[in-house]
This record gives C-alpha cells, sequence and structure tokens, in this order.
C-alpha cells in the first residue's frame, strides 16, 4: 500500500499500429467475409431443412471470431511505478491484461535512451528475453537490462514518462545511467 511519501505514478498509452498490423486487420476481414459466404452457401444447398439456420449460425460465428481475432491487434500498454519498481501490462481490447514483466530500477545493469547512437548495441546484447512496449508513437525511448528471476537476462524497452524517470534516477546507480 502506497504511504505518503511514495512515488506512485501511472502511465498508460495506446500502441500505434503499423502498417502490417493494418494489413492483417484488412486480411482478417477479408477472409472472415468470404469463408461467411462460402460457409452460408454450402449450408444452404447442402442442408436439406436447417439449411438457411445452420448458414445463418456458420455466419455468427465466423463473426464472432474474427471480430475477436480482429481485436486482439487494439493494443495498450500500462506502467504502474512505485518507488523504483516498475509493473508493465499489456492491455488487448481494453479487455484482457497481462502482467508483462516487473522490475526493480536498483537491479538494472545498463539503463539509457534508446536512440540510433545506442540501438546497434542494445539490439546485439545477448539477452534470454526481450520485451518492447514502444508506442510507435515517440522517438524518446529508453532500455534497461537487468537480470529477472524467471527470465534471467531480460532487455526492456519502453517510454517512462518523465516524472517515473526523475523518480528512478534516485534508485539507478550512476554507473548503469548511459
Amino acid at each position: 500500500m502506497p504511504q505518503i511519501n511514495d512515488a506512485f505514478y501511472e502511465q498508460l498509452y495506446a500502441r500505434k499500429k503499423t502498417i502490417r498490423e493494418y494489413g492483417i486487420q484488412a486480411l482478417i476481414f477479408i477472409v472472415t467475409i468470404v469463408l461467411s459466404m462460402i460457409s452460408f452457401t454450402f449450408c444452404i444447398t447442402n442442408i436439406k431443412g436447417f439449411g438457411l439456420i445452420m448458414g445463418f449460425l456458420c455466419i455468427c460465428i465466423l463473426v464472432y471470431f474474427g471480430y475477436k481475432l480482429f481485436m486482439k491487434l487494439d493494443v495498450e500498454y500500462e506502467y504502474i511505478y512505485l518507488n523504483g519498481e516498475i509493473d508493465v501490462d499489456k492491455i488487448i481490447c481494453r479487455s484482457e491484461r497481462s502482467r508483462l514483466i516487473t522490475a526493480k530500477a536498483v537491479d538494472f545493469e545498463q539503463f539509457g535512451e534508446y536512440n540510433e547512437a545506442t540501438k546497434a548495441k542494445v539490439d546485439g546484447m545477448p539477452v534470454n528475453k526481450r520485451i518492447d512496449v514502444r508506442s510507435n508513437k515517440t522517438d524518446k525511448l529508453y532500455y534497461a537490462v537487468f537480470n529477472h528471476r524467471e527470465y534471467k537476462k531480460t532487455l526492456l524497452i519502453f517510454e517512462p514518462e518523465e516524472r517515473i524517470l526523475e523518480d528512478m534516477k534516485r534508485h539507478i546507480q550512476r554507473s548503469v545511467w548511459h
């Protein structure tokens, strides 16, 4: 439970879809329509008596699953920061939440801005787990390398707000900040 002097911040942002993700959504939409038409036609022509009902049932099922798959690409990330510990959650379709990772700033072995100068070095690091939670909207990215109890050597690429960064500076060793 946060105390009066605790630094507690929440940050929520939606990830901007890439061209590839828009293409996948368009493909899901087209495949759903085509499969619905094929299954409806098949049911009407090959099933006697209940063909119309089965055709509508197939359409409903296909549209439902097509919609669920389509919405899986609607992603938001939330950071919950409390006194040097950050929890990163992934929220899909504003309803399904999953914890990606919890990290303590004191455990960071390397930390710094993720830009063109550091990108090659950071991307070439031997790590067991890479967690990339960028929004695709801003260039102000940061990276942290740390040992996680479950994933071992972990790389986190994220977009903390200025107020989170300011408090992190109190918890990260100076030799780690690049």
